[in-house]
């Protein structure tokens, strides 16, 4: 895309305060921030924080507007894509994924060079009926979640994250980063353990020859089994000790053995 894009969700006379919590759990997920409801019909309480656990931004920050006619008048001009899951008349619905593409690829307001956001509205209605005719009037673009069951219906906090992961997977962003895509460091902070000595000392006295040079051997393969996923410290302990008495038990029949040869 040409231009960068603000999105925001909106969401219109919403009954159940779990799915605003919900929602803004979801917009953490998915990097927005901006939450707007539309004559929200409930209250806004711990259930919804609740909901919301670890994504509490869009919530705490929402915005509410009790019409249509107050969110047109102080929020900024946007493309607006109603997600509705009824086709009828004057609903021309398109899958998600078709309607972001045609947007992008041939909405006037991302055909030019700016540095200056657009705003994009994604609007979805209430958990009994979805949105209404009169809703769909001020929406630029009608599109659906395509489902793949014999229940079409989603529940209004799904239909939210999945239409923000669309929209994400067709647009872009910047993706997080979590654990597993970093390189992984060697087990830190035990003093007086090194797990890889002891296991290498253990298979040694397990009559194991780990002086061939080779890729793969007997010490590589645990090693990697045992170590590779960044065991935790109470682990490893748990492992030098297993490793470490068994050494004790190996050599200590050794012993025996020699003494009753000689």
């Amino acid at each position: 895309m040409k231009r960068p894009f603000e999105i925001r969700i909106v969401l219109v006379r919403t009954i159940y305060e779990r799915n605003i919590g919900a929602t803004s759990r979801a917009m953490s997920n998915m990097g927005i921030e901006k939450l707007i409801l539309i004559d929200p019909k409930c209250e806004i309480t711990y259930e919804a924080q609740q909901a919301a656990a670890t994504g509490q931004t869009g919530l705490q920050n929402r915005t509410t507007y009790a019409s249509w006619d107050e969110f047109m008048k102080q929020e900024p001009e946007s493309i607006k894509v109603a997600f509705t899951a009824r086709d009828g008349k004057g609903r021309q619905v398109r899958d998600v994924d078709e309607v972001l593409k045609d947007i992008a690829d041939k909405a006037p307001q991302f055909q030019v060079e700016s540095d200056v956001p657009y705003v994009v509205h994604l609007v979805f209605g209430p958990e009994d009926w979805g949105l209404a005719g009169e809703d769909l009037e001020h929406a630029n673009f009608c599109a659906c979640i395509p489902t793949f069951g014999d229940n079409w219906s989603l529940n209004l906090a799904q239909a939210t994250l999945l239409g923000m992961y669309s929209l994400r997977r067709t647009w872009g962003g910047q993706r997080t980063k979590l654990d597993g895509g970093k390189v992984r460091r060697a087990p830190q902070g035990i003093d007086g353990i090194d797990p890889e000595a002891t296991l290498k000392t253990w298979l040694e006295e397990m009559g194991f020859d780990l002086t061939r040079q080779r890729k793969i051997n007997v010490f590589t393969v645990l090693r990697r089994m045992l170590l590779q996923n960044t065991p935790t410290k109470k682990e490893l302990v748990i492992l030098e000790t297993v490793l470490q008495q068994s050494i004790r038990k190996l050599r200590e029949w050794k012993e025996f053995q020699n003494r009753n040869r000689s």
